[in-house]
């Protein structure tokens, strides 16, 4: 069933495209399936050496005045990736460096196979077939027969693609389209701070941990979770699990980290063992210039005057519950329904968290 509607957007993306490039070539088409089944790993050597060749494009880029061919940075070539073009670099001040990380990230992540990519050229063969698209299919059989005996290889653009079109793009996960005002954001307080701190709050099942990990993958940084910082048992008295916002340790999280962060020395601090109920590893954390916080309750007004970007990401009760099904279970999903999530909006509708954020997200 999923192959069958990854064929059905497939043949979407292939119509897209050939609709935004009408000189699009049978080459053309063709590399548009192996990028969305390959993305561009072929094209990296080594990390240095990539944002080299992106800034020497785009330099050209530049020199030529090129605008984005599609009127937008990205263009959707299907299975969750983008064509960004790289005259993002002018028009936004993203720093190159965070488009050379979104597009050797998706290199690493994107594998592929030559099975599916065969069955993506079926779909293009049966979309010339159908007359859904231009190329005569005995054209086209011509064009894959020989492709095949090279041993599918990367493509090149068409020299008429190139020539109508001046394609200058990296393709990088929608992921990075989507949050891209978050890298944006970074990127200039980067520019301005020696010290950025970023807070991202939320739903529970919203996508917290996710982002983090996304953001954290394209800069070196550091980490926070506030689930190591859950109440110790001896804390959990009735008056404190009656405090909004007060399920987390955050007097605990403001001396160790907060202050931590503001000596922008070494320090330490101690992860909290949900199995042990207990303290348990030391993290040692050295300085870096950018410092991420996820997790609920990480605006709490003891907290949120320290950050310099905030972030909330929302889900809704529906997709919530469906997340924390697949991910927990039916017997903490329980918990959630009925102890956690309950908690949690209570605070962030007193305390009007998702109003203090520069940010916010809507992950459905």
């Amino acid at each position: 069933m999923q192959r069958v509607q990854n064929n059905v957007d497939l043949r979407s993306i292939m119509m897209m495209h050939a609709g935004l490039y009408p000189e699009m070539q049978i080459q053309d088409m063709v590399k548009l399936i192996f990028q969305n089944e390959f993305a561009g790993g072929h094209f990296i050597s080594n990390e240095q050496e990539s944002l080299y060749r992106l800034l020497d494009e785009y330099e050209a880029v530049r020199q030529a005045g090129k605008r984005p061919g599609a009127g937008s940075f990205f263009t959707d070539i299907g299975n969750g990736l983008c064509r960004l073009d790289i005259s993002v670099l002018g028009d936004t001040g993203i720093n190159p460096s965070t488009v050379n990380r979104f597009f050797i990230n998706t290199a690493k992540e994107v594998e592929g196979s030559m099975e599916s990519f065969e069955e993506k050229l079926d779909v293009l063969r049966q979309c010339c077939i159908n007359s859904d698209l231009k190329y005569p299919p005995d054209e086209l059989e011509a064009y894959l027969d020989a492709y095949r005996r090279e041993g599918y290889p990367p493509v090149s653009h068409s020299e008429i693609y190139r020539d109508a079109y001046s394609p200058a793009y990296r393709i990088v996960k929608s992921d990075y389209r989507k949050y891209l005002k978050i890298f944006l954001a970074i990127d200039s307080l980067m520019r301005s701070k020696k010290s950025v701190v970023v807070a991202i709050d939320g739903n529970s099942g919203a996508g917290k941990s996710t982002l983090a990990a996304l953001i954290a993958d394209v800069y070196d940084c550091n980490l926070f979770h506030m689930d190591d910082f859950f109440l110790r048992p001896e804390q959990r008295t009735e008056e404190r699990l009656k405090e909004t916002g007060g399920f987390v340790d955050y007097e605990r999280f403001y001396q160790e980290v907060i202050l931590g962060l503001n000596s922008r020395k070494p320090f330490c601090y101690r992860i909290f063992d949900c199995r042990q109920m207990a303290l348990g590893e030391v993290v040692r954390v050295e300085p870096k210039q950018l410092n991420i916080i996820e997790g609920s309750y990480s605006m709490h007004p003891t907290l949120a005057a320290s950050y310099d970007l905030k972030i909330f990401v929302h889900v809704s009760a529906m997709e919530q519950e469906r997340r924390i099904f697949k991910r927990n279970g039916k017997e903490m999903l329980k918990r959630f329904l009925f102890e956690w999530i309950p908690r949690e909006n209570r605070y962030f509708e007193e305390m009007r968290i998702r109003e203090q954020c520069h940010l916010v997200f809507e992950n459905c």
